[in-house]
């Protein structure tokens, strides 16, 4: 339930920033409003589906992972329009990463959500292929995370920042997910001057 929870309420943030935006016209604000109905509507059969069978339990396959980056990031931009941030990525517009669909929505929307509630103007995700991993990078030009702190935050109702809103979930969400296909996910500085986190995740 607080993973559900969790997942919709910055869709719900999505959706009542697009009702706020005098510049869409109706056709258009119809349709991105579908588009977060359901992609809250994926987000509940996903977590039913967690709770039955566990994440082993999920169909892995080979996921294009550039549309799922569009999407976010359009939406994230509503929602912390304010900030007017900017998403780089550095990837192949083809690569396809060995996850779940929902997993990886799952997995890029809490790690791109945290990035631009602390960032100042930049986030930036690359993703780099080796012979037996892909690592992921997602980095932000905020305040970081203090070193005693780069452990705890992967636990649930940890916070690296008690004076920012949120639940301390979606990190510890992020690497159960990571966790589930073998993978690694630690936290570092980055060059922006910002956190960085990095995921290493195994190609089989």
């Amino acid at each position: 339930m607080d993973d559900l929870a969790h997942s919709l309420k910055t869709r719900l943030a999505a959706t009542n920033a697009l009702l706020d935006d005098s510049s869409l016209d109706r056709r258009e604000l119809n349709q991105r409003i579908m588009e977060q109905i359901s992609q809250m509507d994926d987000l509940v059969q996903y977590q039913l589906k967690r709770a039955m069978v566990g994440q082993q339990g999920l169909q892995k396959s080979n996921v294009e992972i550039k549309p799922i980056i569009t999407s976010l990031n359009r939406m994230l931009n509503k929602i912390y329009a304010d900030k007017d941030a900017t998403l780089h990525y550095h990837f192949d517009d083809d690569l396809k990463l060995p996850i779940n669909k929902d997993d990886l929505m799952e997995l890029f929307g809490n790690m791109l959500e945290n990035s631009f509630r602390f960032c100042i103007s930049q986030v930036k995700l690359s993703v780099i292929e080796s012979n037996n991993y892909f690592t992921i990078i997602i980095e932000d030009d905020g305040p970081g995370v203090k070193p005693e702190l780069r452990e705890a935050i992967f636990q649930r109702g940890v916070r690296a920042d008690q004076l920012n809103p949120g639940q301390g979930i979606g990190l510890s969400v992020c690497n159960e997910i990571v966790d589930s296909y073998q993978g690694k996910i630690h936290v570092e500085d980055s060059e922006l001057e910002g956190a960085a986190f990095i995921i290493k995740l195994p190609k089989s």
